[in-house]
């Protein structure tokens, strides 16, 4: 009997969680918000490692105190989500952010959000259509937007970027990331809708307004649609003749191109570090480059969001010319037991605490082995001239196997400011903190990492050597300004070792 009514408790928990039973409409008293609130901001006060690198403790102390004064009715887990945001991107760290509950991802799942119809990208601080998805074939890429639902358009932009979260004073990652996900992050802010109106200039210069949906596409039967991404200019095109490769190696995460304009190029575009048999990958691809005689490579990290470090540190072996140290430290503040029963991953986070850290005398832990002095690899090491292509999208691991780069001298960085810390960034263990009442989950990491950059911190990303502007003809015509800087360096003479 007492088995059956386990099974029943278990059956009716189960219940609960499931996508049906979730309703996004559901509220929250306000003194359940301030429990949850006051438990984010102890935990991330006792465990995230750069809380005041960019901010104040005053500042922040202030926008804490100032957010929990607006709970005060009751709010939907969307609605409180919204009042978290600001104050979590007051803290500027890429890796900390806010996410639904689990049982709002699962309800997610079954029920497909009505994007906003349109990718956008700004230009001057006006704003103009890069994609249309919608029901409307007169809307037409690179036509001005004037007004979204009545709104300025450059205000829905800006206010948008504003939510993008991103390392230190950083703003091009807000501007890649917006770029390529303005749909969603306008839905996400100002509410799903079936129809949108848009205000938009015509050939004429005068304001036309359409009611727009996202398109229905009809699917063939037994065919396979692909899904939808906006057209960004931020990484190589495809199918240009000037820039098609001779001979192309690798797979969808790393490729190895031969240029055709020039055998002596070749550019390994590296999308992320997350790569499963990443050693026997880049193995294959600069035995690729030896047997090709390349003499100059380019390194596209442009829109790479990171991923692994044993990653990153590999390839930069497989690049250097003389030892080197990728990072002065990776600590983390003492350990506070105050968040650990609302984070996941408890076993790992403890082997990578007290198995992998030291402990030092004041509570802090470091990794050792993060700061230890690599080695370069010598079968198929690369020692030729080197080129690295960076936008807002370079991010965590992409930065700093850039910023060690440049540091070093190995490389000359061509592009955009990356969207990581060029100084470092606090990552390495990252938990999920889960609120007990909402079940927000609260993404923010346990470690700093200084990389071996020791200029002074300006809260930057990685300067480019040769930073390149995206004109509104190069997004529109799906232009590579950066990779042309490279052709034309090269008919200079300009070598990276001079």
């Amino acid at each position: 009997m007492k088995s059956l009514f386990s099974w029943l408790l278990i059956g009716v928990a189960l219940s609960a969680c499931s996508p049906r039973s979730y309703s996004p409409q559901r509220t929250y008293q306000p003194q359940q918000l301030q429990k949850d609130f006051q438990i984010m901001r102890a935990s991330l006060e006792a465990g995230h490692p750069g809380l005041y690198w960019y901010t104040s403790k005053a500042k922040l102390d202030s926008a804490f105190d100032a957010t929990a004064q607006n709970l005060n009715r009751p709010m939907t887990e969307m609605e409180f989500r919204r009042q978290l945001d600001p104050l979590v991107e007051l803290i500027h760290c890429g890796h900390t952010n806010v996410r639904g509950s689990r049982s709002f991802e699962r309800w997610r799942k079954h029920h497909t959000p009505k994007d906003f119809p349109l990718s956008v990208f700004e230009m001057t601080d006006r704003i103009f259509v890069s994609s249309n998805f919608s029901n409307q074939p007169e809307l037409w890429k690179g036509q001005e937007l004037v007004k979204i639902d009545g709104r300025p358009a450059r205000e829905v932009y800006h206010t948008l970027r504003s939510l993008v979260i991103s390392d230190g004073y950083n703003q091009t990652f807000k501007n890649t990331t917006i770029l390529n996900n303005f749909p969603t992050y306008y839905r996400y802010w100002y509410g799903e809708k079936e129809t949108y109106d848009v205000t938009v200039l015509d050939s004429l210069k005068r304001e036309k307004t359409y009611q727009i949906q996202w398109k229905k596409e009809e699917k063939p039967k037994g065919a396979v649609v692909a899904s939808v991404r906006p057209v960004t200019g931020q990484v190589r095109p495809a199918n240009v003749p000037a820039l098609a490769p001779a001979k192309t190696y690798g797979n969808r995460h790393a490729r190895l191109s031969i240029s055709s304009r020039d055998s002596s190029l070749a550019i390994l575009d590296l999308n992320t570090f997350s790569i499963n048999n990443y050693r026997r990958l880049f193995r294959r691809l600069f035995r690729q480059i030896e047997r090709n005689h390349i003499q100059h490579l380019v390194l596209d990290l442009r829109n790479n969001g990171g991923g692994r470090v044993a990653a990153s540190n590999l390839l930069m072996r497989y690049v250097m010319d003389q030892p080197f140290q990728a990072y002065q430290s990776v600590e983390s503040l003492p350990y506070s037991s105050t968040y650990n029963r609302y984070t996941n991953e408890r076993l790992a986070r403890t082997f990578m605490l007290k198995v992998v850290a030291k402990t030092l005398p004041d509570g802090r832990r470091i990794i050792r082995h993060a700061t230890r002095t690599q080695k370069p690899i010598r079968k198929y090491g690369y020692h030729g001239d080197m080129y690295i292509l960076t936008n807002g999208g370079s991010f965590s691991a992409s930065s700093i196997t850039a910023a060690n780069l440049q540091f070093w001298k190995r490389a000359v960085i061509i592009g955009r400011e990356t969207g990581g810390g060029r100084n470092g960034c606090t990552a390495w263990t990252i938990p999920y903190l889960t609120l007990p009442q909402s079940h927000l989950r609260i993404r923010f990491p346990l470690f700093k990492a200084l990389t071996a950059v020791t200029d002074p911190n300006e809260g930057h990303g990685v300067i480019p050597d040769h930073p390149i502007t995206f004109t509104a003809i190069d997004l529109l015509a799906n232009q590579d300004p950066d990779i042309e800087k490279v052709y034309e360096l090269l008919r200079g003479g300009r070598l990276v070792k001079e």
